[in-house]
């Protein structure tokens, strides 16, 4: 019995090792997990099909991410955009189906990378102040860093949105530059090449060349011109770097105020400005030694100006003179004032001046610092004026136009008979100094002649200027006037400002329009369909213009020729009553259900109604065709449309002409079908759903 029982259990252990090893063969997967791939790249990943995958069936991939990656019927992936997919593969057979499915990353390459030398000392291979160190020929930008100095690595990657941003940094003689990951520091002197290459994309690389020189330890300035330059004028400094077996022993020049003095980089410095600056001469070598010299910029007197042009007095009368040096920041601004002829007035230190007796001679203002710059005025003894008084009567004339002056001083023995002229608003009119007014705008202004004896004494006269019409223009060349309907046209008179503004207007044919005169305005009312002229012509200067009247039906000129729905499409079409084109017409549509409730129906969730246009050409008497709608603002409402509403809102013609039509002159139709309900009310409703993009047509 025994014996039997352990036959069937070896019988059934063959049996189960026999089926686990049936089902160990059915094999469907790919060779790999995962991939990755550039943006661009293909692969291709073998499919392993043991067992009953390895039978003949329908084979399909498909990707997760379309975006990502895309995968061809042979199941070919391509990748796309920088991001994760799962590409699946399906098989079909006639007894079951399989899948197997693979993790594949979309890389973004980087393209360049560039290294940060804002820090850095780096010249062109060819630039005088290392070319003659370089013992290696080299194409690449140069780095020169002292011996035993050390400079911050930075670097950046493109595009900003890569897969892996990050650099490394190699020298290709560590014993001349040391580089590390943030770092890198001159061992020694010597040359070699600095790589920054990308870690994600080894082979995108940028490359310096490297010098490491012996540094500058000390720069020492000085100056065989002393310390102190003028204004305007230079001076030269020299620097010299120490010790003299520095490899790089040019230096660069820095004002640390250039609002104060600016210096070249041959080391001269030009004053600009009054006050002290210092200026600075630093090593090039990247050493960061530098030396300084103190430069005090001083300003001198350059000139002086009175403020009064000249002085009269009379006899025993004081007057003052007010004199200033140039420039205002000059270090010594004293004057010595002094008169050519003290019998005839004398002037005290403070620029008093005293009228001695009746004659000429000059004032002298000379500067204290500078006695090489001096100014003068003229200063005359005389009788003064009493009285100045115009003759003639008040002055008119039109604009561009000039009336000369005539006026008398007294008394006839005055010392000085001159006068000068000014004008209270120069901009209606201008006075010379012979007394001849021109008229520049329309408007007044006060001529004054003012005695130029020191006097004070003055006379006024009045002065008109008028503006005469000078031309005339209608505001737009074509009017559209509403049939039995009234329109303002306006005439511009040029100038605006013109006097006379009065505008005579005539209508061409006045069977299609009459016209009322009121100033420039004219008042139009349309009798007849048609097309005239109208004509003004200024009251003043007989100047025309014309404009054209077009009289019509313009807010019926687009009616409604047909309105009906078609299930939930909303068909419409348009009529061209007139004898034009029209390119556009814009209209409201309202849609209610079938109790007539209003009816959402526009993208705002609230409104019953929304607005459309249709942007094709409708030729005179022509009507619209369907399918043609532009609604943007619809979204499908969500019970059955029982009834709409169309109002055409206005129309636009070839010509750029749109009319906007009054809201109680909308042309309006409406449509309400019958809907029975199941319970024979008559509201049954027909299936919901617009059609196309239009869904009016």
């Amino acid at each position: 019995m025994r014996q039997k029982i352990r036959i069937a259990l070896l019988v059934a252990l063959a049996l189960s090792m026999c089926a686990a090893a049936a089902l160990a063969a059915d094999v469907f997967r790919f060779d790999q997990k995962s991939i990755e791939l550039f943006e661009g790249e293909t692969a291709r990943i073998d499919l392993i099909r043991e067992g009953t995958p390895a039978e003949e069936g329908t084979l399909t991939y498909t990707s997760g991410n379309g975006k990502a990656v895309s995968v061809a019927a042979d199941g070919t992936m391509t990748a796309l955009n920088k991001g994760q997919s799962t590409v699946k593969a399906v098989l079909k057979t006639a007894k079951r189906s399989w899948s197997a499915n693979i993790a594949v990353t979309v890389l973004r390459a980087v393209t360049n990378v560039t290294l940060n030398t804002n820090r850095m000392q780096v010249f062109q291979p060819t630039d005088e102040a290392i070319s003659g160190l370089l013992r290696t020929e080299t194409i690449h930008d140069v780095i020169v860093i002292p011996a035993g100095r050390s400079v911050e690595l930075q670097a950046t990657c493109t595009p900003s949105d890569a897969s892996n941003r990050k650099v490394s940094f190699t020298s290709t003689d560590e014993g001349i530059l040391k580089a590390g990951n943030t770092s890198a520091r001159a061992m020694q002197a010597g040359e070699c090449d600095l790589i920054i290459s990308s870690v994600l994309n080894p082979e995108v690389q940028e490359i310096y060349h490297v010098l490491v020189t012996q540094p500058v330890t000390k720069v020492t300035v000085s100056s065989p011109e002393g310390k102190t330059v003028n204004v305007g004028e230079s001076m030269t400094l020299e620097a010299e770097c120490d010790p003299a077996t520095a490899s790089i022993k040019t230096v660069e020049w820095k004002s640390r105020n250039e609002q104060i003095a600016r210096v070249d980089q041959n080391g001269v410095v030009t004053g600009l400005k009054k006050g002290s600056v210092t200026i600075e001469a630093k090593a090039t070598d990247g050493s960061g030694k530098s030396g300084t010299f103190p430069v005090n910029v001083a300003q001198k007197v350059t000139g002086i100006t009175i403020k009064e042009s000249s002085l009269l007095l009379a006899t025993n009368q004081m007057g003052y003179l007010h004199a200033t040096a140039q420039p205002s920041d000059a270090n010594d601004k004293g004057i010595v004032w002094s008169s050519t002829d003290p019998s005839i007035a004398t002037v005290n230190s403070s620029g008093q001046v005293k009228g001695v007796r009746r004659g000429e001679c000059s004032i002298v203002a000379t500067s204290k610092s500078s006695p090489e710059v001096y100014a003068a005025v003229p200063v005359q003894i005389i009788q003064r004026v009493t009285d100045i008084v115009f003759t003639g009567g008040q002055v008119s004339l039109p604009i561009r136009t000039t009336a000369q002056l005539t006026w008398e001083v007294q008394p006839a023995d005055a010392s000085i008979q001159e006068v000068t002229f000014s004008s209270s608003n120069r901009k209606v009119a201008t006075v010379d100094e012979n007394g001849l007014v021109t008229g520049l705008t329309r408007g007044t202004s006060t001529i004054t002649a003012t005695a130029t004896d020191g006097s004070n004494r003055r006379g006024q006269i009045r002065v008109t200027v008028t503006q005469p019409v000078e031309g005339v223009s209608i505001q737009y060349g074509v009017y559209h006037v509403q049939l039995d309907g009234s329109l303002n046209i306006k005439a511009i008179i040029q100038p605006s400002n013109a006097n006379n503004q009065n505008v005579h207007f005539v209508m061409g044919d006045e069977y299609i329009a009459t016209v009322k005169d009121q100033k420039n305005i004219g008042h139009v009312r349309g009798w007849h369909t048609g097309n005239t002229t109208i004509t003004g012509t200024t009251e003043d200067g007989g100047y025309s213009a014309s404009a054209e009247v077009r009289v019509a039906d313009f807010n019926r000129a687009i009616v409604i020729d047909d309105l009906y729905l078609e299930g939930e499409n909303i068909r419409l079409s348009l009529r061209n009553r007139s004898n034009f084109t029209v390119d556009r017409v814009y209209f409201t549509v309202e849609t209610y259900d079938a109790y007539n409730e209003p009816l959402v129906c526009n993208v705002d969730g609230e409104s019953n109604s929304f607005n459309g246009y249709y942007r094709y050409e409708i030729a005179p008497y022509d009507v619209s065709h369907h399918y043609m709608f532009d609604f943007p603002d619809y979204v499908q409402p969500t019970a059955q449309i029982g009834a709409v509403v169309v109002k055409i809102t206005g129309w636009r013609d070839l010509e750029g002409y749109t009319r906007n039509i009054p809201e109680s002159e909308y042309p309006t139709q409406s449509y309400r079908r019958f809907i029975p309900t199941p319970s024979g009310d008559g509201m049954d409703g027909m299936n919901d759903g617009m059609y196309g993009d239009d869904g009016v047509g």
